[in-house]
């Protein structure tokens, strides 16, 4: 990745992830332990975050589109961190709405944007090894802001949690000044012949978007795979682990730390072997490993002790293999079909996805093992898991091969694993 503004873009992802990594494993015990907020309320405080998050996601995409991804990022980089940095204040249930509704809408429009700004830094050819080393980068930030927030939390102490949003806070205004230093325009659409990029944003907008039937189709497998993989990941398995299996809560910080053990050292490994492969194959295989990993993970069910949390660790490790995949290809999927000027747009239904599978996974999760059906829960997120990985090897059917990425070059992997 020769190029210095994706570098210092980058610098800006680690610390952002840094930072989130610090409160991101506290928000439940925050709002119902320290300032005292009854569980179903704070139930409903997260139920009401997805909904912002799901309603403000094509506002977020149109703005892109209109005003550039720079833009955005900036404006919702100042909202947020104002909000996380007064989250460590909230009294009343009240404010923590009005602080949670702020996070969200300023986070709406950020991952679709620096998408977005990536997909036009760089060639069609390096694509997929930004998006897996931005993936990689997150991962490890919030892993290394987790450890350092175990560290500095007291559970006993208000002012301790006040000091991690305000270093949260910090890191966002760090991401700021990365995103200010980039020249202006950088990500920005193309002009057009006439010198006009927005005009064809103006002319078709959202209904082209949801015209484009071969998106609609990834979107839609994307929704199953995640709902039924990702968005089981803290509810489903954290639940199952424990209830079922007897692991003993303590010992899910080694599950958690091999997941990102396995992406941190595996990603680069992984960018540099699915250069010119089909993209629809490799999020087929990505939905059938994490098909494998929840066959170890429910598993824990069925022994005791030692084993069972082997099973939880190994499961767990598993499914960032399938992530290493996952995170590079399918954004790389969506650009490559993405119209130049609507791409804003089409990154925001794809973080929309997230949205609908993040409310829905732990509702199933929540149903099922809540209800005594933990048996039900896994064979569901088994077969869902694989069910996606058939539907991702019919999509290839409807890709054309520079769709599939089979019209690609080999990515170089010469200084591959170099920022």
């Amino acid at each position: 990745m020769g190029n210095p503004l994706v570098r210092r873009l980058m610098v800006g992802v680690a610390c952002s992830a840094l930072g989130s990594g610090l409160t991101m494993p506290f928000f439940y015990v925050y709002f119902s332990h320290v300032r005292g907020i009854p569980g179903p309320t704070v139930g409903l405080l997260f139920a009401w975050m997805g909904l912002v998050s799901f309603l403000g996601a094509p506002l977020g995409g149109t703005l892109i589109d209109r005003f550039g991804p720079r833009v955005v990022m900036i404006v919702g980089l100042i909202v947020e961190a104002c909000a996380v940095g007064s989250m460590g204040y909230i009294a009343t249930v009240q404010q923590a709405v009005i602080v949670a509704t702020a996070v969200c809408l300023g986070t709406v429009g950020l991952y679709p944007a620096a998408t977005a700004m990536l997909t036009r830094m760089v060639s069609e050819q390096e694509r997929e090894r930004v998006y897996g080393i931005q993936f990689m980068l997150m991962n490890a930030g919030l892993g290394v802001g987790g450890l350092i927030s175990s560290v500095l939390v007291d559970m006993t102490s208000v002012e301790s949690f006040q000091r991690i949003y305000l270093i949260d806070a910090v890191s966002y205004l760090a991401y700021i000044g990365v995103i200010a230093t980039l020249p202006k325009g950088t990500g920005d659409a193309p002009m057009t012949e006439g010198g006009d990029a927005a005009a064809h944003v103006e002319a078709g907008g959202w209904r082209e978007v949801l015209r484009d039937r071969t998106l609609l189709r990834v979107v839609g497998v994307s929704v199953v795979v995640i709902t039924f993989g990702y968005a089981q990941m803290e509810a489903g398995f954290t639940a199952y682990a424990t209830e079922v299996g007897g692991v003993s809560p303590n010992r899910l910080g080694w599950a958690f730390a091999a997941n990102t053990g396995v992406i941190v050292i595996g990603q680069l490994l992984v960018l540099r072997r699915i250069g010119g492969r089909s993209r629809s194959r490799l999020l087929a295989l990505a939905a059938a490993i994490w098909s494998l990993s929840w066959v170890v993970i429910t598993s824990s069910g069925l022994v005791d002790g030692r084993a069972a949390v082997v099973c939880a660790v190994v499961g767990l490790g598993l499914f960032g293999l399938g992530e290493t995949l996952w995170a590079p290809v399918a954004p790389a999927l969506v650009n490559e079909l993405a119209v130049e000027e609507l791409r804003g747009r089409y990154n925001a239904l794809q973080s929309m996805l997230w949205t609908v599978a993040s409310i829905l996974g732990p509702s199933i999760a929540g149903l099922l093992i809540g209800n005594g059906r933990s048996g039900v829960w896994a064979v569901t997120v088994i077969g869902g898991t694989a069910v996606a990985a058939l539907l991702f090897l019919r999509l290839r059917e409807h890709l054309t091969p520079t769709q599939d990425g089979r019209g690609v070059a080999a990515r170089h992997t010469e200084s591959a694993d170099t920022l």
